[in-house]
């Protein structure tokens, strides 16, 4: 996957080298030769200044090498040297006067010529030595500039973690909206340059609300509009004056109607869940005591069906939320454990508080499901049951619509004890809460 943030960092660092480069080659050229212009001025102020005292201290500034000193010659109008400096070899005098270079034993020498009424004085310097000193004037000069390179790359690549931290917080913040949010993704501190990706995913964000809406309505409206007909086919059976072969065929008839009844209130109910616009009264709620309660209301139908179902553990905390949602969430959970249980089987039920949370527990000795087959156990209408087994499909939907509003998280997965599935719905206390009214 492309990164902008690396692209720009190596276009920048490219670029940012070959202009450092380029600087420096311009400031070591300039900086050598305003050293060798700034020598040769030397060189004539030397010989324009140069008296009877000539000692054999005249060198180059800062310099301590006796090859780094400056060779004086005085010569008479006849042509006879008539001084030089002591302990440097002799250089030729140059015809003109001005400056010159010249091969003198063996090296090359810059050299300049006065002339005057009564005399020529001749200042020399070898060449060698003006090179080095104009490299080392002109390295001065750019190296700065080497020096800089890298602690402006590190700059930019920190202001681009400043610009591209932006993007994140953004993502973030997008990251972690409520699958019922219908607010827009505020743009008041986005960057002008991503400013039209966000407006356009507010835009497709509407438009899918909408979508999201006309589904729910349709979901309400046809399970309102089937309930009436399928009451008073109820009705019209009920009353019907049967015999005795009639009655089986009935009997099929109300088994099948209850059913599709059973079916349009499981409808109402997950459209009525996934409606976040709906005024829902939300409360502390004693976790233990409730989960309790609502074993307690499922006793009946397992004392039927011969299943051991119990509370194993029950931890005191609480819970914001919903009691109506909760035990809509908590109920189906309950149920699906004693339809798929055999006979003789057992659900064990547990509250258990943790140092980061809670979690509560619903483990049964049923048939299991598919390993396959777990993720899809949230999605509307898939059964993974024995067809023996009645059921719509929309339990774990509508359990799991609840979680999300409750800010909780729904796992399941085969036990490794024994056959059965365990069902665990957990939250961490750091976790908050939808906001509620």
């Amino acid at each position: 996957m492309t990164s902008l943030r690396r692209s720009a960092l190596i276009w920048i660092s490219i670029l940012l080298t070959g202009v450092g480069l380029i600087a420096f080659a311009v400031s070591y050229e300039m900086a050598r030769r305003e050293a060798d212009d700034f020598l040769d001025g030397q060189l004539r102020q030397i010989a324009l200044n140069a008296g009877e005292g000539i000692s054999d201290t005249t060198a180059s500034p800062g310099s301590h090498d006796r090859e780094d000193e400056f060779v004086i010659e005085i010569w008479s109008l006849a042509g006879e040297l008539v001084r030089k400096t002591p302990f440097v070899p002799e250089i030729p005098r140059i015809d003109r006067p001005g400056y010159a270079t010249i091969e003198a034993r063996g090296e090359a020498w810059r050299v300049y010529l006065a002339r005057d009424a009564q005399r020529s004085v001749q200042v020399a310097q070898r060449v060698r030595v003006r090179q080095e000193m104009a490299e080392l004037a002109g390295l001065q000069a750019g190296v700065p500039i080497l020096i800089l390179m890298p602690l402006t790359w590190l700059l930019f690549s920190w202001l681009l973690g400043r610009l591209t931290g932006r993007l994140q917080q953004l993502a973030e913040a997008i990251a972690k909206r409520s699958l019922d949010s219908r607010d827009p993704v505020p743009a008041a501190e986005v960057p002008a340059e991503v400013l039209p990706l966000v407006q356009g995913m507010n835009v497709l964000t509407g438009r899918l609300q909408d979508a999201l809406d006309k589904q729910k309505r349709f979901v309400a409206d046809a399970a309102h509009e089937l309930r009436t007909p399928l009451a008073a086919l109820q009705i019209q059976l009920d009353n019907l004056s049967t015999t005795t072969h009639q009655m089986a065929a009935i009997g099929e008839l109300h088994s099948g109607l209850d059913r599709a009844r059973k079916l349009v209130e499981q409808l109402l109910r997950l459209a009525r869940t996934e409606d976040a616009s709906g005024a829902q009264t939300w409360e502390m709620i004693d976790l233990s005591a409730f989960i309790t309660q609502c074993v307690a209301d499922f006793i009946p139908f397992a004392e039927e069906k011969v299943i051991d179902l119990g509370m194993v553990k029950a931890d005191p905390t609480t819970i914001s939320g919903s009691r109506a949602e909760l035990a809509l969430l908590f109920g189906n959970l309950i149920d699906n454990a004693i339809r798929y249980t055999s006979p003789g089987g057992s659900v064990d039920v547990s509250v258990i508080r943790t140092a980061s949370g809670f979690s509560v527990e619903v483990a049964d000795t049923g048939c299991g499901v598919a390993e396959a087959d777990i993720p899809r156990l949230f999605d509307r209408f898939f059964r993974a049951a024995p067809p023996d087994v009645d059921g719509s499909g929309l339990g774990l939907s509508i359990a799991a619509a609840v979680a999300r509003r409750h800010a909780l998280s729904v796992d399941i997965a085969n036990r490794k004890d024994t056959n059965g599935l365990v069902v665990r719905v957990s939250k961490k206390t750091s976790e908050a809460g939808p906001a509620h009214s």
